[in-house]
């Protein structure tokens, strides 16, 4: 199984499916969190999260937790006959010789198969995810202080300035909805992580002259995985639309590069939402 092509074509497929006029990318959700896995209670990262998400838009399953047939089992949990599991991908390490015959550390991908909690029979109550309301806009606003990031409320339009190291936005009675400013900033701040004296993200040697493209998909990315973790509904960026061609032709040309963006994306968010407050 190629498991880099077997993602990114679900993800394109998601992609091509939507309704123009009411589209909805797998990542933009209304509610929960991140997926997490119910045995060790640790979230999915990078391209898992993605690959968790689809499998749940697809099927409607609306529980968070996942996990393989034998961590079920060892839970206490029964997976039902005939449930079909979602690819999930590790890492393992090993030993092999470079070109000079010695001996480097190496990582390969490795497949490995869960099925969601909604699929089996006896799986353990699942703990309430708070969703909306005023405690989750709190939490975000402590977040986007604790960067320390220039915000500028005056824009018709949002963006991040490179040259400036600024974000602005619009005026916040702008937006429709509480969910739909914090999708944005979180996504204009995933961009300002790239700055040179943060993450000092350069995407041109590896997407070349699709590095727009990349890093609006790492961008739209971390807002989803940001506010998926802070318990609050993701919504398209103003601009999402536009840039669906773009990354179904990223993703068509490279089967890395979802797996890459996914990747910066879980870097972003862990550096905006571990700051220091």
């Amino acid at each position: 199984m190629d498991l880099h092509q077997t993602i990114t074509d679900k993800i394109i497929a998601a992609l091509e499916s939507a309704d123009p006029k009411n589209w909805q990318c797998p990542w933009h959700r209304r509610g929960g969190g991140l997926p997490v896995n119910a045995k060790s209670g640790k979230a999915y990262r990078g391209i898992n999260v993605l690959s968790l998400w689809v499998a749940d838009q697809v099927s409607g399953f609306g529980d968070a937790r996942w996990a393989t047939y034998k961590q079920w089992s060892e839970l206490g949990a029964q997976v039902r006959k005939g449930e079909r599991s979602s690819l999930v991908v590790f890492y393992k390490d090993y030993l092999a010789d470079n070109d000079d015959g010695d001996p480097e550390r190496r990582m390969v991908a490795k497949a490995s198969f869960a099925f969601n909690a909604s699929q089996v029979d006896g799986a353990p109550p699942a703990e309430a995810i708070p969703v909306g309301g005023f405690e989750p806009i709190e939490v975000a606003e402590a977040t986007i202080r604790a960067t320390g990031a220039r915000i500028d409320h005056s824009g018709d339009s949002a963006c991040y300035i490179p040259s400036h190291d600024l974000v602005r936005m619009p005026l916040r009675d702008r937006f429709v909805s509480a969910d739909g400013y914090y999708s944005t900033v979180f996504h204009e701040l995933g961009h300002w992580t790239g700055h040179k004296s943060r993450l000092d993200r350069d995407l041109s040697g590896r997407f070349k002259s699709q590095a727009y493209a990349g890093e609006e998909l790492i961008a739209e990315l971390t807002a989803a995985f940001v506010t998926a973790g802070l318990g609050l509904a993701s919504e398209p960026h103003a601009q999402t639309a536009s840039y669906i061609a773009s990354w179904i032709r990223l993703l068509k040309d490279d089967k890395r590069a979802l797996f890459t963006a996914a990747a910066a994306a879980s870097k972003a968010a862990d550096y905006l939402t571990r700051l220091p407050g």
